[in-house]
């Protein structure tokens, strides 16, 4: 078989259905902490820190203007690519079916990178705009204090800390934050623990053993993220997501998509003997709020 334009065209289709469904099949979980900014116009966004957080006050006299922080928290686009080489050879003899599954692969992993560049953010625990860690006990929103980790394993005892915690929290004006928790994300290493602590009816409590109804039922929802394994297994996350505003920027410059050098006069093709298909995809994550989510475990 010769390398013509319309067996060519035949792999491109093919090889792009392949694509695709394993794209479209690939279950993500960063849509539930993360807010969704950015578009291929862009490589870099800025996002200036208000010295309070939005709160209505009565108004009396004159409007009071919110300044603007000198920080701002500023997420450039990282370049992701995946790329495969398919032999001339396996064209020519109609071999080429075979890169099917590995096409389908780079579907699934361009749909994978943001569940991935999300945990990354929480993971590496970077600097957030005051110079500090991001999870740390010793942030300020003005004069109020911003605890937002412990070292504790995940309990009962460490998730109602958390939860009363975060609840707490307190803004630059002294306005409460509101925060209310909603969501409990650990790795399958503590999927159990989490089910005992908010999923059981009932609990045993004390040294007298006595069955009670558990007051932390159905409290949150829980999410097991399979990215949070082996440095990270003990790792646990609690967080408000409910709305506009979530812990997480995940900045979606370009999706991913597939292109490929197959004509017979590119370089690849005339000097190796070898097609190449390739993804690409642009874009990056941080975390943004404090106050939104707490980590425990280390």
């Amino acid at each position: 078989m010769e390398l013509n334009p319309n067996i060519l065209s035949s792999m491109r289709t093919a090889y792009s259905l392949k694509f695709q469904q394993a794209f479209d099949a690939v279950e993500t979980i960063y849509d539930k902490f993360c807010m969704i900014e950015g578009d291929s116009k862009h490589s870099i966004l800025e996002f200036p820190f208000l010295e309070t957080f939005a709160f209505m006050r009565e108004w009396i006299g004159p409007r009071q203007i919110k300044n603007l922080k000198s920080q701002s928290l500023r997420v450039v686009e990282r370049a992701f690519e995946d790329t495969v080489k398919i032999r001339v050879r396996d064209i020519e003899t109609d071999n080429w079916k075979q890169y099917a599954s590995l096409i389908a692969q780079m579907g699934q992993a361009g749909k994978q990178l943001w569940d991935r560049l999300a945990v990354e953010a929480l993971t590496a625990n970077s600097n957030w705009i005051d110079g500090v860690p991001f999870f740390n006990a010793d942030h300020h929103y003005g004069a109020n204090r911003i605890c937002n980790t412990v070292s504790d394993p995940l309990s009962k005892e460490s998730f109602e800390n958390a939860y009363e915690t975060m609840t707490s929290y307190q803004a630059h004006n002294d306005q409460t934050l509101a925060v209310t928790p909603d969501t409990l994300m650990v790795g399958p290493k503590l999927r159990a623990a989490a089910w005992d602590i908010v999923k059981n009816t009932k609990v045993v409590t004390g040294e007298s053993g006595a069955v009670i109804d558990n007051r932390n039922f159905e409290l949150v929802e829980i999410v097991v993220n399979p990215r949070l394994t082996g440095d990270y297994a003990n790792d646990w996350y609690l967080s408000q997501n409910k709305g506009f505003i979530k812990p997480v920027i995940l900045m979606k410059s370009k999706e991913c998509e597939l292109t490929a050098l197959d004509r017979p006069e590119n370089e690849s093709v005339f000097e190796r003997d070898e097609i190449i298909y390739g993804t690409k995809a642009y874009g990056n994550a941080v975390c943004a709020f404090p106050h939104l989510i707490f980590r425990g475990g280390r």
